[in-house]
């Protein structure tokens, strides 16, 4: 069940503050300006990190203390040995909860989120360390996914893979006012960017998982592909034959630990696909072309399932 932890169980109380994080979206501020409670609830989202920590804290009878995330200190609750926060949308006890958008545990550096493949520290409770993470200008959560809205650009990242594309205003206005009923002061200043951009897919795959260098060849990350049928590599091209008998040809270059296919003939779904291996993990990023719908139901979770597909069959 999303938002129930793995083993154990939390109180009602928790449960219902983790209820409160996932469905009310949370604007960046500085400070709380000190709205009552029920003001907060009818409006329908929270107008920063510190005035979600104060609701939830008088809601459920929870204990504040601190810890580091996005980049600053950041509001943490507590009861006995269960943890909530804003932007944390499980209550986390000493096993792993699932969340809506990947799953968190806790250890003594503080709280780890995996999602898009990975697993990385997401709020730090030694203060002495420095915080993880970059601000954000809006984050709300669906039934399967997170979104962020930063630097006009909008994120939507669940368990297995992140899509990246322009925050457009119309589509904000769609995804959160209209289809959650939210109220409209709730994107009133946000960084949005109408223009059209690039839209891109990230996933990753554990490093030891992969027990040789094939990934290292492109031709083999190619002919993984469903939709290839062949590939050849030409110096530095590789052309490559799709399964419904179209030719495509990609600039091939090398980069450090890893690869970049730049799409330069034919018709294909993405212009440009990047493999890129880090200590942790083997990381493709994909950028699709303008044409493709990517909101589209079940576009976005049918592209990063096969990208994920593509780096399995890699080893």
């Amino acid at each position: 069940m999303i938002g129930s932890p793995r083993g154990g169980q939390s109180d009602q109380s928790l449960d219902r503050a983790a209820a409160l994080v996932r469905g009310m979206p949370l604007r960046w501020a500085d400070g709380d300006n000190g709205d009552d409670d029920e003001v907060v609830v009818a409006r329908g989202w929270f107008l920063g990190a510190d005035e979600c920590a104060r609701v939830l804290a008088t809601q459920m009878s929870l204990e504040t203390c601190g810890c580091k995330a996005f980049g600053m200190s950041w509001p943490m609750l507590e009861r006995g040995s269960w943890t909530i926060a804003p932007a944390l949308p499980v209550a986390v006890g000493a096993e792993i909860a699932i969340g809506s958008d990947g799953e968190y545990r806790r250890d003594s550096l503080g709280i780890w989120r995996e999602a898009r493949g990975d697993d990385e520290l997401y709020m730090v409770t030694d203060l002495l360390q420095p915080a993880p993470g970059t601000p954000f200008d809006l984050l709300w959560y669906g039934d399967s996914e997170r979104f962020v809205v930063r630097e006009g650009a909008l994120e939507i990242e669940d368990l297995f893979g992140a899509l990246k594309l322009p925050a457009n205003s119309r589509q904000l206005d769609r995804l959160l006012v209209r289809s959650r009923r939210v109220d409209g002061g709730v994107l009133a200043g946000v960084e949005t960017n109408d223009r059209d951009g690039p839209q891109s897919i990230e996933v990753r795959r554990a490093a030891d998982l992969s027990h040789d260098r094939r990934w290292r060849d492109a031709l083999n990350f190619l002919a993984a592909r469903a939709d290839i049928e062949s590939a050849t590599s030409r110096g530095g091209t590789i052309e490559a034959r799709t399964v419904a008998g179209t030719r495509v040809i990609f600039e091939h270059e090398e980069v450090e630990e890893g690869w970049l296919l730049t799409l330069r003939g034919g018709r294909y779904l993405y212009s440009e696909l990047r493999l890129d291996c880090s200590s942790k993990a083997l990381i493709v990023s994909a950028t699709l072309g303008g044409e493709v719908d990517v909101l589209a139901p079940g576009m976005r979770g049918r592209l990063i399932f096969d990208l994920r597909a593509d780096l399995v069959t890699l080893g």
